[in-house]
Parts: structure tokens; sequence; C-alpha cells
């Protein structure tokens, strides 16, 4: 007698009531993931040194010769490998300091 009930119920399981697609879906818990937010990520180049520079003419600054710092126009073509060390002082046409990074 329980061999027959077993596939009765089974049965009778598939025929239950599927929600439509326009009705909600039960929640019956929520589940708030716990996210560790990342410190910002220090920069590891001399940015912050010529930073204060932004927006005075390239002509009345003088830059030391360094490996690790690249100095070019914002229409000029350069190579395009992150090196993190690495500061890069942009000016615009205008021959004013627009933007210095690391990379």
């Amino acid at each position: 007698m329980t061999l027959r009930i077993g596939p009765l119920l089974i049965l009778l399981a598939a025929c239950a009531p599927v929600p439509g697609d326009d009705e909600p879906a039960i929640v019956t818990e929520v589940v708030v993931a716990d996210v560790v937010e990342e410190p910002p990520a220090l920069e590891q180049c001399d940015a912050a040194d010529y930073r204060p520079l932004i927006g005075t003419t390239i002509a009345a600054t003088t830059f030391p010769v360094d490996d690790r710092l690249r100095v070019f126009g914002e229409n000029d073509i350069i190579t395009q490998e992150y090196l993190p060390q690495r500061t890069n002082v942009v000016f615009g046409t205008d021959g004013l300091i627009a933007r210095v990074y690391c990379g």
C-alpha cells in the first residue's frame, strides 16, 4: 500500500499551481549580504606632490629628470602601459597643466 501512495504524492505535488509572471514571489526571509568595503588604494606615485601645479602654465614649471615622471600634452601619442609608480602630468592645448595622475 505504501508503494502506491508515494507516486500519488509526487503526482499531486507536480500539479500544484505555479505563480504567474505578474504575481509576486513569496519571500519568507530577507538576507543581507555582509559586504566588506575595501579602503581606498593608496597612490604609489608622487602625484600628490604635483597636483598643486594644476592650472599653472607648463612653460613656467620645471620638472626633475626622472624615469618615474612623464609630462605630455593631451594630444600627444604616448605608450599605454600602466606603471603604478609613474607620475603623469598632462597639459592642455592652452599650455595649462590639466591633470596629474599615477600610471
